[in-house]
């Protein structure tokens, strides 16, 4: 009979089980993510050469999805889990800064694995909500309360510098102002622990003749990048409100 289960367990019947609990499952850019990995054994004893974490984002490109791994982590030693045994092995790791906030084209989940020796390895995967960082938070706000609605988040993929194969870019048009000059404002955002970079590209709007020749070659971009403290942020944010103004005011003419 021992024989059998463990041919049964070879192809994943009966094998170990792995579920990964996590404190909560909505996290912002940065956060620290908590939890535990629960490990129960199945019918006969069975080595795990290793427990696999994996940040998991899905995206589209090229009309078809794509699988990226973010972030791995390799969590215990060698160890035997025997039948029906349970075992909790906690874990924490922070989600990185860059990590993209989830909207619907962008899932993001942690996949939990178990390595094991001559058999199928069983996995479980946790979606988790990703928000943005509280200082690109505000910044989006600072923008919308100049006059720009967000009206989109997408990847961008080719323009800007990324360790991914991805940047995600925040879409806005203009609403109060910038009307008459702009077709659209997309920010990008480098994140730090209490300092974001941030890259405006302004879409002027056709106008005239030159400027509609400009938009026909793609040339009525216009790109700014600012540094942004958390000190810049306090207070209502009003001496950052009239900086941005006048900057994407400068780059629309």
């Amino acid at each position: 009979m021992s024989l059998f289960n463990k041919a049964l367990a070879s192809i994943g019947i009966g094998n170990a089980k792995v579920d990964t609990r996590l404190k909560q499952a909505r996290f912002r850019q940065g956060e620290l993510i908590e939890g535990e990995i629960v490990v129960q054994g199945g019918q006969v004893a069975q080595q795990i050469d290793e427990i696999y974490l994996y940040l998991v984002i899905l995206y589209h490109y090229k009309n078809s999805q794509q699988e990226y791994i973010m972030e791995e982590q390799r969590l215990s030693e060698v160890f035997t889990i025997s039948p029906r045994e349970i075992k909790v092995i906690p874990f924490e790791f922070r989600l990185p800064y860059d990590t993209p906030v989830t909207t619907g084209g962008c899932p993001v989940f942690l996949k939990t694995g178990l390595d094991i020796q001559k058999a199928v390895d069983p996995d479980d995967k946790d979606g988790v909500e990703v928000l943005p960082h509280p200082m690109v938070e505000k910044v989006l706000q600072v923008v919308e309360r100049i006059g720009f609605q967000l009206v989109d988040i997408r990847f961008e993929f080719e323009k800007f510098y990324s360790r991914h194969p991805f940047i995600q870019e925040f879409l806005f048009k203009p609403t109060g102002a910038f009307r008459s000059s702009l077709d659209g404002l997309e920010l990008l955002f480098y994140i730090g622990e209490d300092l974001v970079e941030v890259i405006f590209q302004v879409d002027r709007k056709a106008t005239d003749l030159m400027t509609s020749l400009e938009e026909a070659l793609e040339l009525d971009r216009q790109n700014f990048r600012i540094s942004i403290t958390a000190a810049d942020l306090e207070d209502g944010a009003q001496a950052l409100e009239k900086k941005l103004s006048e900057l994407i005011h400068q780059h629309a003419h």
